[in-house]
């Protein structure tokens, strides 16, 4: 095993050990079967589950803390920008580079762990100060698992299947969370909030860790660790439970997989000639996106929705409950055009649909049925935006950069959500809140969301059907 030097792929002969690119290679050439959706499903569970508390103090600040006085707008843009921007920027870092040096499967198990221990305490406390640091503190558990959790599935995924298995299995991310956290919240808050809060740091350790500790590490991430013999006793598993359902397998292809291996995480290669330009683009979509089409208008559509007359039930109604089987038909939709169309014009897509949806808000601001459909397919559109991103920012780096690579873009892209809630955004949302919101509604759709699905569809790379070694190379 050489530090990040690189090995040149060859196929193997009689008795010879397996060398840098094999295990790629024959992870390549299996057929799509239950084995990549089972593990790839329990990556997006973990999704769902996890991300389910993202952004609870938006859903609870109108209902709890807003009527009663208790945290002044301010103060809750300050406790949202430490949840969705400082921590998960922080969590992602370190998620991404414990990815890259421990491995997928332990740095999942690591996320829903700290997720679930700092919740509960702010079922115990309205003090400002406690629930800024809790909020903090358990969003280092989301930034992690964002590192991770597409990182892990397109390791395994076949590159001809990688559209269909992503936004398949993708499905159950949004619709997971979405539907516990939906009914949940819908009956519980705002007479019964704690209990909401309990459930939510009980279920990372409860139905996450268990199915996590079941999962084989990363074959690709052993290979590049130089631990050939343990991601050979993984694949060779695959290979002979796919033989006896499909029959034999092709040889695989080991010279289009070109692996480097390394015994440290070479973090600075994002920054040299090879990555730079990839890292700034990501940067800035990432960025803008947070400050947009995820976040922009998330955060602050609970307070838009009483504002226009909306009970706590009928926003969890259509925003969590009912957005959540939409969903799984739109991500399934999707996964039916397979590597037909690139990522980048998927995000492109995506982003229309959102906007479209939000700036019709213009047209109906008084006629609930309208914006409750509204809400209901903007929610989707987000999700495939926002998983594309995520499947274009897995496939951009190498393995042994992986999940620095996704956990530093899309961490420091968090940034975004600091001026989506507490710089700019929230100050556009009150300051035109005599006018139909209107400077909060363009800013999320032209310039979070349109602006930088262009920018990536302009200047980002082909990756539809491609081989992971060599669209990060």
């Amino acid at each position: 095993m050489t530090d990040a030097a690189e090995i040149p792929a060859r196929s193997l002969g009689v008795g010879e050990r397996a060398v840098a690119g094999d295990i790629a290679a024959r992870i390549d050439r299996l057929p799509l079967t239950r084995i990549q959706y089972g593990y790839a499903a329990i990556t997006q569970w973990f999704w769902g589950i996890i991300i389910m508390a993202d952004g609870m103090v938006a859903g609870l600040y109108p209902f709890i803390w807003a009527p009663k006085g208790l945290i002044s707008s301010f103060q809750f843009d300050l406790i949202l920008g430490a949840n969705i921007g400082a921590g998960i920027l922080i969590g992602e870092y370190i998620g991404g580079f414990l990815s890259d040096l421990i491995g997928r499967k332990w740095t999942l198990i690591l996320a829903a762990l700290v997720e679930g221990l700092f919740i509960w305490p702010i079922a115990l406390t309205n003090a400002f100060g406690w629930l800024l640091l809790w909020n903090l503190l358990f969003a280092l558990g989301m930034g992690a698992l964002l590192a991770v959790h597409a990182v892990y599935l397109h390791e395994l995924a076949p590159p001809q299947h990688r559209q269909k298995l992503a936004m398949r299995t993708q499905a159950i991310a949004p619709s997971s969370g979405a539907l516990l956290a939906g009914i949940t919240s819908y009956y519980w808050i705002p007479a019964h909030y704690q209990w909401w809060i309990y459930t939510l740091s009980a279920a990372p350790i409860v139905l996450c860790i268990p199915l996590g500790l079941l999962m084989p590490e990363s074959p690709r991430w052993l290979e590049a660790k130089g631990r050939v013999e343990q991601a050979d006793r993984i694949v060779t598993k695959w290979e002979q439970a796919t033989e006896r359902r499909k029959g034999p397998l092709p040889a695989p292809n080991v010279e289009r997989h070109t692996v480097v291996q390394t015994t440290r995480v070479p973090a600075m290669e994002l920054f040299n000639n090879r990555y730079r330009r990839t890292t700034i683009l990501l940067l800035a979509v990432w960025f803008f996106g947070y400050s947009g089409i995820v976040y922009g208008g998330g955060s602050f559509f609970p307070t838009w929705a009483v504002a226009h007359g909306w009970s706590a039930h009928e926003l969890f109604f259509f925003a969590r409950i009912l957005a959540a089987p939409i969903g799984i038909i739109v991500f399934f939709l999707v996964a039916a055009f397979g590597e037909r169309y690139e990522r980048k014009t998927w995000m492109l897509v995506g982003s229309l649909v959102y906007s479209a949806c939000f700036l019709l808000l213009f047209v109906f601001p008084h006629l609930f049925a309208a914006q409750a459909i509204l809400l209901s397919v903007s929610a989707p559109a987000t999700g495939i935006w926002l998983f594309t991103a995520y499947n274009y920012t897995s496939a951009a780096y190498p393995t042994r950069v992986r999940s620095v690579g996704t956990g530093w873009t899309d961490g420091v892209g968090h940034l975004g959500t600091i001026v989506g809630t507490s710089l700019l955004v929230g100050r556009l949302f009150a300051w035109t809140a005599d006018h139909s919101y209107y400077g909060w509604i363009l800013y999320i759709t032209i310039v979070g969301a349109i602006f930088p699905s262009l920018l990536i569809l302009r200047l980002g790379q082909k990756q539809k059907g491609g081989i992971l070694e060599e669209l990060s190379t």
